[in-house]
């Protein structure tokens, strides 16, 4: 597990300064933000080097910079991110509420932004997938991930599901194996990002099918609710002053 320490310096803009006297009451001097386990890129990006980079890390370090409070970054497999959480060895992940079991038992920021699953298929498929019934024969996912809009298809054993531990190997495996499986899962951006970083990216596609976007959230355990208001109002900001988009455009 390795750690990333961003240590934050007073900020002194007359936009987005809190002085130690308005400093919010309440607010934690540090937070531990799970970046996944090697991260999640383009959301997160662990370097060689251990540093960290990400729209979701830059954005959260600009919020953190903003309240004078320390960042650090904790590699954390999907399967455990909750029970951390609601343990107290991490403070934040990124999360959309549609992708949790349990959603009452946390509590979420604004959108940082909108994203969707998708499907990824080999360019050899001539398999038509336009809608979730369309779906069959084995796909490949994430370890740890939630598909809720698949649950029915595979009640039904329409679909077998294999996981597979981190994005980069998913969709290298579909590379392989060919038209041996329907497809992959993947987060869009997540899986666009990886495409164009891989020599064999060009051998994948994405399948016609639209799946419902949702709102991509900085998830909080419920010991932390009295500080999504203050998240939520940074948020606020870097939207009316075009930050967000300009840190999001930045890993596209």
């Amino acid at each position: 597990m390795r750690y990333c320490v961003i240590a934050l310096l007073l900020f002194l803009g007359t936009q987005t300064a809190v002085g130690d006297d308005a400093r919010p009451a309440g607010l934690p001097e540090r937070l531990t933000f799970n970046v996944s386990t090697g991260g999640q890129p383009p959301f997160t990006i662990v370097h060689d080097d251990g540093r960290v980079s990400g729209i979701f890390w830059d954005v959260l370090s600009a919020i953190a910079e903003s309240y004078q409070v320390e960042l650090t970054s904790i590699e954390v497999p999907p399967k455990r991110t909750e029970s951390l959480l609601l343990s107290g060895h991490v403070d934040v992940t990124m999360r959309a509420r549609e992708w949790v079991d349990d959603p009452q038992a946390f509590v979420f920021s604004d959108p940082v932004m909108m994203t969707r699953d998708a499907i990824f298929v080999h360019r050899d498929s001539d398999r038509k997938i336009d809608a979730i019934e369309d779906l069959g024969g084995t796909l490949l996912g994430r370890l740890g991930f939630h598909y809720p809009w698949l649950a029915e298809r595979l009640q039904q054993e329409a679909v077998s599901l294999i996981p597979v531990q981190d994005q980069e190997s998913m969709l290298r495996r579909l590379y392989h194996g060919g038209t041996r499986f329907t497809g992959a899962i993947s987060n869009l951006h997540a899986g666009y990002w990886t495409l164009e970083n891989a020599a064999w990216g060009d051998s994948i596609r994405e399948a016609p099918i639209r799946l419902d976007e949702v709102g991509y959230r900085l998830m909080f355990p419920p010991r932390h609710q009295s500080l999504v208001p203050w998240i939520n109002q940074e948020l606020q900001r870097m939207k009316a002053s075009g930050e967000l988009d300009r840190i999001i455009r930045d890993y596209q």
